[in-house]
């Protein structure tokens, strides 16, 4: 009768295949972390990136119109923009502009920040005929209940307008005041939008000075910021 020898592994085998395994399965664990850190980083900074950008598309449409009174429309008035600095007492402005979008509307459209919560977005109201019948546009449809201005960016920083003249110096305007003082010698708005990122993007606390114009800020968290900025022509104020 023949004798049978058991073939297996050792303990020694065993424990090198569990070490190896280990190994294999940390290293795919941190490339996991790795890619899934990293494309969490891009998508957060495509996606500020489109939401800066979009936002000064839609400020800017607003400025090139400031000041735009339409030949038929019935009834005067003088305040075309304005600007308000520091307005919140942290830094940021308030922008308000008046144009024609038809014979018979005026429309009044107003930039700022608002904080919502833990939430701090920049915002902007639309409102018709703001003088002789006042009408907010981000309303219910069939009445003036639940308005909220509109978000167009969210996670901002800081939000600042600066108005020039045609010879670069720059200009301030009345807030509240008729009529409104320097508005039909801006030639030029500069606008800058910081916008941070949605998801903390740094392992380890980072310190960001932000300087838009004047207004100066530090922070210091683990999120990513970035400034926007544009310089906008306004056509229907300037004056040569």
């Amino acid at each position: 009768m023949k004798n049978l020898k058991n073939k297996a592994f050792t303990l020694i085998e065993t424990l090198v295949a569990l070490v190896i395994g280990m190994i294999a399965i940390g290293a795919m664990y941190f490339a996991y972390q790795y890619f899934n850190n990293t494309y969490l980083s891009i998508t957060d900074r495509a996606a500020m990136s489109e939401a800066g950008r979009n936002s000064l598309s839609l400020i800017a449409k607003d400025l090139r119109n400031a000041g735009y009174k339409n030949i038929n429309y019935p009834r005067s008035w003088d305040r075309k923009i304005e600007v308000k600095n520091n307005y919140n007492s942290k830094g940021a402005d308030y922008l308000r502009i008046w144009y024609n979008s038809d014979p018979n509307t005026r429309m009044q459209a107003e930039y700022y920040i608002e904080q919502t919560g833990n939430q701090t977005n920049l915002v902007r109201k639309l409102i018709e005929n703001p003088v002789v019948d006042p009408k907010e546009v981000y309303c219910e449809k069939t009445n003036q209940r639940n308005c909220k201005p509109m978000v167009i960016v969210e996670n901002v920083t800081d939000f600042q307008v600066v108005l020039r003249d045609n010879s670069g110096a720059e200009l301030t305007t009345s807030w509240g005041s008729y009529p409104v003082t320097n508005q039909d010698k801006v030639h030029t708005a500069e606008i800058y939008v910081t916008v941070r990122s949605p998801n903390e993007l740094y392992k380890t606390i980072k310190t960001t000075n932000i300087l838009n114009h004047n207004s100066s800020m530090q922070k210091k968290d683990q999120y990513h910021r970035e400034t926007f900025y544009l310089s906008v022509y306004l056509r229907n104020l300037v004056k040569t």
